[in-house]
C-alpha cells in the first residue's frame, strides 16, 4: 500500500486527542480510555489506536489518485489546523479574533461533530432492523421483495450478508455527501454566535473528553432539540482545563470577542457528566483523570454533597438572574446594579468568581464603585 493511501482514518483527530494525553516517544501521545460497553479502563494507550474507522472517508469508484481526497482534506484543513485554533482559544491574552479566525474556529471545531460515524452507525442499525424484519416475509423459495426509500429490493435470504454490506456501503456514501453539506451550512448559520472559553481553576478536577466530544443541546432543556434550533448551546472540551462554549443564535452578539470565564469543581462535575452521556463507546482522558472523574461523580452522589451542590447552583443562578435583570433595567453603573454585585461578592459562593471580580475592578477604575 502506498504511503498516500490512508486506510486507517481518524474521525477524532489525534491533534485534538493529544491535549488529553501525555507525550511518549517520537511524538506519540498516550491517553486513558474507558470502554463503556464492558466497563474496562484501558490505561496509557496510543491516540493512534482509538477513534478511527477503516475507509470511513474513502470515496468509492473514484480514480486511484482521488479516492482519498476527503481524508486528505481533513488532514490538511482540520487536523493540521486544530493546534493553531487550540492555541488561540486557550491563550488568555487573546481577547478578539479576526472574522477569518472566528470562521476557522467554527469550521475546525464543529467538524468534530459532523465527521464522526455516529449518524452512520445509527443508520446502519436502522437498515439492519429493516432487513431483519423483511426476512420474516420471505416466500417459500427464500425470495425477499420490498420497497425502501422509494427503491425496489429483491434478494434471496442466502445472500443476506452481501445485501447487508451493500446497504452499509450505500449508507456510507450518503454519509459522505450529507455530512459535508450539513457541516458547511451549520458553520455559516453559527457565524454570529458568541464564543466563550471557560477555564477550570481546580487542578484536582480535570476535564475529560470522548469519541463524540461536541455536544449540542437546548440551553434550558439540556437535551438535543434539533441541529438548527436557535436555542442550542454547543460545547467542546479543549483540554483538561479549558472548555469551549458557543452560545445560542437566539442570544448571539455577532462579535469576534472571546468571553473568558473561570469555573470550579461544580462546573467540572456537570460538564464531565455531559461528556460521558455524549460518548458513543469511549470516555477519554489524560492518564489518571478518568478515575478522578468517577471519584468526583461519586462524591456528588452522596446525599449531603448532592444537596449542597443543588443548593449552591440554585442560589447562584437566582442571584445572577437578578443581577442581569437589574443591569438591563437600570444599567451597569447604577446604584442598584452595584449593590447586587456587592451582595454577590460578599457571599461565599461568589467570592472567587473571576468575572465578577473583573467587573468590580472595571467599576472602580471608572469611578463608579463607592
Amino acid at each position: 500500500m502506498a504511503k498516500n493511501e490512508p486506510i486507517k482514518q481518524h474521525y477524532i483527530p489525534r491533534s485534538y486527542l493529544k491535549n488529553f494525553g501525555v507525550e511518549a516517544k517520537k511524538g506519540n501521545y498516550l491517553v486513558d480510555a474507558y470502554r463503556l460497553e464492558d466497563d474496562l479502563l484501558l490505561e496509557k494507550i496510543s491516540t493512534k489506536s482509538i477513534c478511527f474507522k477503516k475507509n470511513l472517508y474513502t470515496i468509492p469508484n473514484a480514480e486511484v489518485d482521488r479516492k482519498y481526497d476527503l481524508e486528505h482534506h481533513y488532514a490538511e484543513h482540520v487536523d493540521s489546523e486544530f493546534p493553531k485554533i487550540y492555541r488561540l482559544l486557550v491563550d488568555e491574552s487573546v481577547k478578539i479574533l479576526t472574522p477569518e479566525q472566528k470562521k476557522q474556529v467554527l469550521y475546525v471545531c464543529l467538524s468534530l461533530y459532523f465527521r464522526t460515524p455516529r449518524f452512520l452507525n445509527h443508520q446502519n442499525a436502522f437498515t439492519d432492523q429493516i432487513l431483519d424484519r423483511m426476512l420474516l416475509y420471505a416466500d417459500e423459495n427464500g425470495e425477499v421483495k420490498f420497497t425502501f426509500e422509494e427503491e425496489r429490493h429483491e434478494f434471496n435470504i442466502k445472500d443476506i450478508d452481501k445485501v447487508r454490506q451493500e446497504f452499509k456501503e450505500r449508507n456510507r456514501i450518503k454519509f459522505l455527501v450529507q455530512h459535508l453539506e450539513k457541516w458547511k451550512e451549520f458553520v455559516d448559520s453559527k457565524y454570529d454566535c458568541t464564543i466563550n472559553v471557560h477555564r477550570i481553576n481546580d487542578k484536582d478536577a480535570p476535564l475529560i473528553t470522548c469519541d463524540n466530544p461536541v455536544s449540542i443541546r437546548g440551553i434550558k432543556s439540556t437535551r438535543f432539540e434539533g441541529l438548527f434550533n436557535p436555542d442550542s448551546v454547543i460545547t467542546l472540551p479543549l483540554d483538561t482545563q479549558y472548555y469551549l462554549e458557543i452560545f445560542p443564535n437566539s442570544i448571539a452578539d455577532g462579535q469576534t470577542i472571546i468571553h473568558r470565564m473561570v469555573h470550579d469543581r461544580d462546573y467540572v462535575f456537570t460538564t464531565n457528566a455531559i461528556i460521558q452521556s455524549n460518548a458513543e463507546k469511549l470516555i477519554i482522558g489524560k492518564p489518571g483523570t478518568i478515575e478522578k472523574h468517577f471519584e468526583i461523580q461519586s462524591s456528588y452522589e452522596e446525599s449531603e454533597n448532592g444537596e449542597q451542590f443543588v443548593e449552591k447552583a440554585k442560589f447562584k443562578l437566582e442571584e445572577l438572574q437578578k443581577f442581569h435583570q437589574i443591569c438591563e433595567k437600570t444599567g451597569l453603573t447604577s446604584t442598584e446594579t452595584i449593590g447586587q454585585l456587592k451582595k454577590m461578592l460578599n457571599h461565599k459562593y461568589f467570592k472567587d468568581e473571576d468575572q465578577l471580580i473583573k467587573m468590580k475592578r472595571l467599576l472602580i477604575a471608572t469611578g463608579h464603585w463607592k
